[in-house]
């Protein structure tokens, strides 16, 4: 099945432990909601709280937007 898909050869998975890699997360719904979620992926060690953008409304009544961007290294 593999070979169905090229090979792009900056994505080799034998590579990627010497890389990291970025991961943006969009958090995007009620205040209270995404607090609550940045609270819980703070409590799991994954982002300080800190390291999110401000909360901005979208303009969509009630509905609030925030993201940050990680660098990961894949195992």
């Amino acid at each position: 099945m593999s070979s169905e898909f090229p090979t792009n050869p900056d994505n080799n998975p034998d590579d990627y432990s010497n890389k990291k890699i970025r991961v943006q997360h969009i958090l995007k719904g009620s205040r209270k909601a995404v607090i609550n979620t940045m609270h819980t992926l703070y409590a799991m060690g994954y982002a300080e709280i800190s390291e999110w953008s401000p909360l901005q409304p979208t303009g969509i009544p009630g509905e609030f937007i925030t993201i940050i961007t990680n660098y990961l290294r894949l195992r």
